[in-house]
């Protein structure tokens, strides 16, 4: 600009062209062009660092240098469990859990730390229709390079591992041999089995793994599933209790979901203040998705309006939002308890429920007190307290835990924290 300006100043160089504002109006465009980059680079920045719609993926993070990403504070402890188990113990393992606590990030990780180990690994993601066979198929359907010493005879006479496999529906009794002639260490990831409805599969899933685990076969099963346990997926089988990890996902601690806050905005170089981190982790109640949600929309309401400060009202947009994208499944359950928020005593059971006293897996007790319920240590009326289970909003703990109970769907919870906030 400099070179320009001078060209345009020098005697013989003069024309009646306004030099001064064509200058300025370059320079306003190199500012603003300029701005509109950085502030592009902050909004990847902010997608990378709070990811709630995706779980992460590959070892992007050394979770126990120090540098670990915001997805996993709070999870060392399960991370060290699960690979000591797979790596040291060669035991089978279960991750169970409510939804948005970050299973299957933490598989992710923990698998990535496996390959490193020399273990393959096998993913089958369940569906409501998927069976033994179609479980069992689809998690042989790669392997056709970890097959040894077959040569041509099998079942069939195509390559790979289907060539082990016979025509007709799979039987656990069936996978022993075909499972001992793939090479080295395997891991064989079956992801959602909280999806599979058939109590047969389950249970063909769970002598499988007791089959693999008498007869020491290098292939072990991570079951990841949303449950109150792990009996819940797997069903109960005592002759498994002693060759699979059960591995519960708990709610992070409040000061844990502040670091996860702070860490994320580090990353992203946004300023969320620590009534900011507060607000959200009082809102999120412990759940990961719920704290990335919330920081990634009031980070994005905030470099809307060319801030990279996060305001209060940048923390409103952002509650509007995660109660607008809630799961239709939840909006309808919230609607049906409170009656479109009419009923006032049935959301004083919710608000209760979702505001009161938890245990870390979120289960919160009830018990009469005289006339009236005692909800998560809040007094709520008694007949909206039996309207909120008619409705199955809220449902007791399975296991043999009478007075405990937890939301039948545990996003139900942060709607209710959300739209609480916005009615007020």
């Amino acid at each position: 600009m400099t070179v320009l300006r001078n060209f345009f100043q020098t005697p013989n160089n003069r024309s009646n062209v306004d030099v001064e504002r064509l200058v300025s109006e370059a320079v306003t465009h190199d500012a603003e062009g300029e701005r509109r980059r950085t502030f592009l680079n902050l909004r990847q920045r902010l997608a990378d660092a709070f990811t709630p719609t995706r779980p992460l993926a590959g070892l992007k993070v050394e979770l126990f240098g120090g540098n670990e990403s915001a997805s996993f504070i709070g999870r060392k402890a399960e991370c060290l469990r699960i690979t000591r188990a797979l790596l040291e113990d060669r035991s089978h393992v279960v991750i169970f859990g409510e939804r948005g606590r970050g299973k299957t990030s933490l598989a992710n990780l923990v698998v990535a730390q496996a390959q490193t180990a020399s273990f393959n690994i096998a993913r089958y993601v369940c569906s409501t229709t998927s069976d033994f066979d179609t479980i069992m198929r689809g998690l042989f359907h790669d392997m056709s390079h970890w097959v040894s010493g077959r040569g041509r005879a099998g079942y069939g006479n195509d390559d790979g591992i289907a060539g082990l496999l016979p025509p007709r529906p799979l039987q656990p009794s069936d996978l022993p041999a075909v499972c001992g002639r793939l090479n080295g260490k395997v891991i064989l990831l079956v992801d959602e089995f909280d999806r599979i409805t058939d109590d047969d599969t389950r249970t063909a899933v769970a002598d499988t793994i007791k089959q693999l685990s008498d007869l020491s076969i290098p292939v072990l099963f991570m079951i990841i599933g949303v449950s109150d346990s792990p009996e819940a997926l797997l069903g109960r089988h005592p002759s498994i209790q002693r060759c699979v990890t059960r591995v519960a996902l708990p709610l992070l601690k409040p000061a844990e979901v502040e670091q996860l806050v702070e860490r994320g905005a580090a990353q992203s170089r946004l300023n969320f203040s620590a009534s900011a981190r507060t607000c959200i982790a009082e809102l999120a109640r412990g759940v990961p998705y719920i704290a990335q949600l919330l920081a990634l929309r009031a980070g994005q309401a905030a470099l809307d309006n060319g801030r990279t400060t996060i305001l209060g009202s940048d923390l409103l947009v952002a509650i509007e939002t995660a109660a607008i994208e809630a799961d239709p499944r939840i909006l309808v359950l919230y609607n049906l308890a409170t009656n479109a928020e009419r009923d006032a005593r049935a959301l004083s059971v919710l608000r209760a429920a979702a505001a009161g006293s938890q245990d870390e897996l979120g289960r919160f007790q009830a018990v009469p007190d005289g006339l009236f319920m005692r909800v998560a240590g809040l007094q709520v009326d008694r007949a909206a307290w039996q309207r909120v289970l008619n409705v199955d909003a809220i449902r007791p703990v399975r296991g043999g835990c009478p007075d405990l109970f937890v939301f039948t769907e545990s996003m139900l919870q942060q709607l209710v924290l959300l739209r609480t906030v916005l009615l007020r």
